[in-house]
């Protein structure tokens, strides 16, 4: 026999809202006394948010994204970066690399996008296979065109970029020499523990005041001085 909380656990988990997700991401999520340091990440498809809402629920930075391939502006980045900053938040900016544009375009479609934008987290390189282009001939050449990119803003830039994948598609779509990078893991099962990260994207459906729908959410991995102190020097060695 079933109990009634067996059974009210699950009804909520076969809902509409996204309770499997929201129960994964509760049990995933490191505790706060570890890993205290919370963020989300988030595009145009959060649509206007309530950055001072984010704030107030303890929510410390964002990554925000500016670009995709060799064309694509975030429609939301320029307004996202000015509330979101003015409320407090860190903020950094991301591109999304699509596999079927040339590495070198993209890069200078990135910097064109983000160079009057001051930041403290470092610039980001979303590389996926999900939501990518389906035109690409194979992975070598994606992580040629990837080197070539990383190569190009970190020269404009003069800094090392964050690199973003997910855990399961990491061993095959990131170069070795982009292995001493800061990573940005994607891994909604558990904490990447087979590899050093310097950010964890812990659910994608999380539930944060002053967003309407699902959103990212992302941690820092370290304590509140180690965020702090990297804070203070821009990320930067």
């Amino acid at each position: 026999m079933f109990g009634l909380a067996s059974i009210s656990l699950s009804i909520w988990l076969l809902g509409t809202g996204g309770g499997f997700d929201r129960l994964r991401a509760s049990i995933v999520a490191p505790p706060r006394t570890r890993m205290p340091v919370r963020g989300i990440d988030v595009s145009h498809h959060q649509g206007v948010i309530d950055w001072k809402a984010v704030k107030d629920a303890d929510y410390t930075f964002a990554y925000l994204k500016a670009s995709e391939g060799a064309d694509f502006r975030d429609t939301r980045f320029l307004q996202n970066w000015t509330e979101a900053n003015a409320a407090g938040l860190v903020t950094g900016a991301y591109h999304y690399f699509t596999f079927c544009a040339p590495g070198a375009a993209q890069a200078d479609h990135f910097l064109a996008v983000v160079s009057s934008h001051t930041h403290v987290l470092p610039l980001g390189v979303d590389v996926e296979f999900t939501g990518n282009c389906k035109a690409w001939d194979s992975v070598p050449a994606i992580q040629s065109e990837l080197g070539a990119f990383v190569k190009r803003v970190e020269a404009a830039r003069g800094e090392k970029l964050l690199v973003y994948t997910a855990r399961e598609q990491f061993d095959e779509l990131i170069p070795g020499s982009l292995y001493e990078h800061a990573m940005w893991i994607r891994s909604l099962w558990g904490e990447p523990l087979s590899m050093p990260w310097l950010f964890w994207q812990y659910s994608d459906s999380g539930e944060v005041p002053g967003i309407r729908g699902p959103v990212d959410l992302d941690v820092f991995a370290g304590s509140s001085r180690e965020w702090q102190e990297r804070v203070e020097s821009r990320f930067q060695p």
